[in-house]
């Protein structure tokens, strides 16, 4: 039923208020797009178009910037599927609202996803589909400027106008900032319209947060029917509504403080219960904390971190160490460079940083446009530079994988990769590729190394920019991780580190000795856990507990490089112990068949510990959305499983 444009407007309002309320209990969530692209979102939902899921008839929607996620959820609550009540997990553990949307988890939506430049391609395929059958709805899709940085956007748009699609209606949300800067600060995509109608595009540019407009905009593109896709081009604001927000580089990620929210509705003529929503939020996610530690292995006391006088630890985020490394490097080296993809935050990165870069011709920002990345920075590499590269291991490795294969490691270009891996945390299973280890450690030329700490991950960075030749992928975590090495721990580059618990001291990291495996003298143990990334910290707390409850010794071996992999290291494990467990924040096959490997190309097939390998990890899967530390307890791979794991393996044999 059409709407008038005072009800649309409500709409809009009362949408703006739910996808606000939603993103400031959460205290995450891409807030900023979702409201600048309010009006197309409302008319296409509820007025100009069929979406009902459960109709097959009905016209087909997709949104490219899936981390509009609070803005989905949102349009889902208007239209029925969900009460809002139900949306108060937002971003939390055990919620089916994700960090990005999850079809197999929500119902009322189309496509998963959290990686750009994808849905137009999908809603390029569903209007052939519908062209083939003769079918005669609607395929629209939401687009953002920032998703035309990706190649894979105008590889859609050139085939849907060379294919005739007029059944295609796409509104390209230009409000002209991305995620850490503004679009012509990376890669200027303008003039949209001129790219578009030399692609065969019909094209109608509009302010897009006017309803009125945007309504109007709609019923034009419908009526051209013309043998063209049709380009609704919407001008913008980020934020739009919201004065605190509005065209903001910040409002890509930040969410609104729970305190702006009443501000935030007065602004923007809307009411919404938020504080019941955010009460029930906080009941949520103390439920949940019960759950999840209910859940863990109950081992007669508590062995964590920094209880009572024992086992102090420091948490910090790796990527703090990396980020120095890269400072150290660079102010050393005019040669080495950043090539960033709109996400130098990730990598510690501040502004200062990225304008002191700048100048000195040592910053390069290619926007939304991981392939691309690669690419540059191969051939900045061809020309004697050293390239360090970052963002989202899904994005930077997966996406560009091709790229990487033939214009990296073929011929070892010198590029240093420094993506972002592991159980992430909110953004959920789009974000976290959990099989890097493997894209990395099969590729031929390529070398891998996963640190395991901010000090180490200062280590590894320094090793891979300036003393090792060719292509580097170095993964780092998220969230700030325990700091279990010192300045003075032994480290080299494809030496594996041996830990062995020698008795509880005030500071963690006094109570082991760590040793290059090739000094270690190889001393029997009951357990070899090998390990990578955070999870050496627990697994060297898992030491912990098998020693003090069951007077078990256990090696454990810090594998931060795993390409190249230090075949003799884990020889020399595997040798003194009577079983094996493999922990990592991947799929479990991975680095469980990387040691398997090692030990049978080793002349152990016979060896009575191949018999007794444990693999832990997660099981053939995506990840999930919680806090980094929750999804650990989740998936299984905290101090106290891994500890239940061992004994399980070793038949309950205490000493």
């Amino acid at each position: 039923m059409t709407k008038t444009p005072e009800q649309l407007q409500e709409l809009v309002n009362d949408f703006k208020a739910l996808t606000l309320t939603m993103s400031a209990a959460a205290g995450a969530g891409h807030v900023g797009g979702a409201l600048s692209g309010a009006e197309s979102l409302v008319t296409v939902w509820f007025d100009k178009f069929n979406v009902n899921i459960d109709d097959e008839d009905r016209d087909r929607f997709f949104l490219g910037p899936m981390h509009f996620t609070p803005g989905i959820y949102s349009l889902l609550v208007k239209k029925g599927y969900y009460d809002w009540k139900e949306t108060v997990g937002y971003r939390r553990i055990g919620s089916p609202f994700e960090g990005h949307p999850n079809v197999s988890r929500i119902k009322g939506w189309e496509l998963s996803g959290g990686s750009l430049g994808q849905a137009l391609g999908v809603a390029v395929g569903s209007a052939m589909a519908a062209k083939v059958r003769g079918k005669k709805h609607w395929v629209v899709t939401h687009n953002s400027d920032g998703e035309l940085q990706e190649g894979s956007m105008w590889e859609a748009i050139l085939y849907a106008g060379t294919h005739e699609l007029d059944n295609l209606i796409t509104f390209f949300d230009i409000n002209r900032i991305q995620s850490y800067n503004r679009i012509e600060e990376c890669s200027e995509v303008e003039p949209v319209a001129d790219k578009l109608q030399s692609f065969n595009w019909n094209v109608i540019e509009v302010n897009g947060n006017d309803i009125g407009e945007v309504v109007a905009a709609y019923d034009k593109a419908m009526a051209f029917k013309n043998g063209k896709p049709m380009a609704i081009i919407g001008h913008t604001v980020i934020g739009n509504g919201v004065s605190f927000l509005e065209d903001k580089v910040s409002s890509h990620n930040k969410s609104p403080a729970r305190e702006q929210i009443p501000e935030a509705l007065v602004e923007i003529g809307a009411s919404f219960p938020h504080e019941e929503f955010f009460e029930m939020a906080d009941d949520h996610q103390a439920r949940m904390t019960r759950e999840l530690d209910a859940s863990l292995p109950d081992l007669g006391q508590d062995y964590g971190w920094n209880s009572a006088n024992d086992m102090q630890v420091e948490e910090v985020w790796t990527g703090l160490g990396i980020s120095e490394g890269f400072r150290q490097c660079m102010d050393a080296d005019p040669n080495v460079i950043a090539v960033t993809q709109d996400s130098y935050k990730l990598i510690g990165f501040t502004e200062e940083d990225r304008e002191k870069y700048k100048k000195t011709h040592q910053f390069f920002d290619v926007g939304v446009a991981e392939q691309n990345m690669s690419m540059v920075s191969a051939g900045f590499a061809k020309e004697g530079f050293t390239p360090i590269t970052n963002g989202y291991a899904t994005f930077a490795l997966g996406r560009a994988y091709d790229q990487i294969r033939v214009s990296v490691a073929h011929p070892r270009n010198n590029v240093k990769y420094f993506p972002t891996e592991g159980l992430l945390g909110g953004d959920g299973p789009f974000h976290e590729s959990l099989e890097s280890v493997a894209l990395g450690y099969y590729m031929p030329h390529m070398q891998v190394q996963w640190p395991c700490d901010t000090i180490e991950a200062n280590k590894a960075t320094l090793a891979a920019i300036c003393d090792v030749k060719g292509p580097v992928i170095t993964l780092q975590e998220r969230a700030p991780k325990p700091v279990v090495t010192k300045e003075d721990t032994p480290y080299k580059y494809g030496v594996a580190n041996i830990i062995r618990y020698t008795g509880k001291q005030p500071q963690f990291t006094d109570s082991f000795d760590t040793y290059l495996s090739t000094d270690w003298p190889g001393e029997e143990s009951d357990i070899a856990i090998f390990t990578i990334g955070s999870q050496v910290a627990e697994a060297m707390r898992a030491a912990v507990i098998l020693k003090e409850a069951k007077n078990l010794e256990t090696t454990v071996v810090n594998l931060h490089t795993l390409k190249p992999l230090d075949r003799q290291g884990i020889l020399k494990a595997v040798k003194s112990c009577r079983g094996i467990l493999t922990v990592a924040q991947q799929q479990k096959t991975v680095l469980g068949n990387i040691v398997a490997g090692a030990v049978l190309e080793g002349g152990m097939k016979n060896a009575p510990t191949l018999d007794k390998l444990v693999m832990m990890g997660i099981d053939d899967g995506y990840g999930a959305t919680g806090k980094p530390n929750e999804l650990v307890q989740h998936f299984g791979l905290t101090a106290e499983h891994i500890a239940v794991e061992a004994l399980d393996l070793l038949g309950g044999e205490t000493k």
